[in-house]
């Protein structure tokens, strides 16, 4: 019996892991009216979750098409902006795949945190969890020293003061 309960277990685990990391067909959603862009916020959400549930391997078709989606939306989207300061995206802007997980995570805290609007309060949001999802990342080969440094700050918990001090 603890056989049979033991395997429905990993059975329905697996069956959940491999759903939370699905994405739904992102060619057939339309992003042409301001309407289709507010519709599509769960999916945006759902596209963040994606994105930073799964590792950066640019041979990821899901996740380039993801990344795709999520640029497409935010560009278009007119009930949110979204300010890609310098002193932010400096320290990811050398590689293509650290920027965007920036950008998912700048979309993600707004979308979730919608009584919080100043580009710092926003900045520092995101940063929150693109660090901890890049520390886990098994290539930090293309990290800058200055990359190194923002994260150490993260990990003493003085993000706010190396960013804005």
């Amino acid at each position: 019996m603890k056989k049979i309960s033991l395997f429905f277990l990993l059975f329905f685990t697996s069956i959940y892991y491999s759903y939370s990391q699905e994405l739904p067909n992102l060619k057939h959603i339309k992003l042409n009216k301001n309407a289709h862009f507010k519709d599509a916020e769960p999916t945006v959400l759902k596209v963040t979750t994606y994105l930073f549930d799964t590792p950066i391997n640019k041979k990821n078709t899901s996740r380039t098409e993801a990344g795709q989606f999520l640029i497409k939306w935010m560009n278009g989207t007119l009930d949110y902006t979204f300010f890609l300061g310098e002193k932010e995206t400096n320290y990811f802007n050398t590689d293509s795949d650290l920027m965007l997980m920036y950008m998912a995570g700048l979309t993600k805290f707004t979308l979730e945190n919608s009584t919080i609007k100043d580009q710092k309060g926003l900045a520092l949001g995101a940063m929150r969890l693109v660090l901890p999802y890049l520390d886990k990342q098994e290539d930090k080969k293309s990290w800058s020293k200055e990359l190194w440094q923002l994260n150490d700050a993260n990990h003493k918990g003085k993000l706010e003061e190396f960013l804005y001090n």
